[in-house]
């Protein structure tokens, strides 16, 4: 087996592995935003309730900031819904991957060890012709 094809294998499996972790790491930030989005709609609620003399001057503004903060939110919550199908569409590559590699470590372990053993015979068969000389 071609040692080369193992490294490529394995420098695949760590590009998947980042690629991954890369896909996580954008799941995770729109989540957060998402939860910012949901704590600044809370509070703008929270201001439209309120019963002070200055609330109801800036009442229409806060609503049309409501507004905008909640399809912020629902375009949040679907974008996060496909980073998590990217997610775990890259998981999955990742783990083929691994398996590839693992297959291939095998292969490449069999075939040492074959050649190790092949070499012994050859080394015994030399002792043992060499002493019938």
């Amino acid at each position: 087996m071609d040692p080369r094809r193992l490294k490529s294998i394995e420098r695949m499996l760590a590009i998947q592995s980042r690629i991954r972790g890369l896909a996580e790491w954008r799941q995770k930030a729109i989540e957060q935003k998402a939860v910012a989005a949901k704590d600044e709609s809370r509070a703008l609620v929270a201001s439209l309730n309120g019963d002070g003399p200055m609330e109801g001057l800036f009442a229409d503004m806060t609503a049309k900031r409501l507004h905008r903060v909640t399809l912020s939110i629902s375009e949040l919550e679907t974008a996060a819904a496909e980073q998590a199908r990217r997610v775990m569409a890259e998981t999955g590559r990742e783990k083929r991957t691994e398996r590839l590699v693992d297959r291939l470590r095998k292969v490449k372990l069999r075939a040492d060890q074959d050649g190790a053993l092949s070499e012994i015979m050859d080394s015994v068969e030399a002792r043992r012709a060499a002493s019938l000389e």
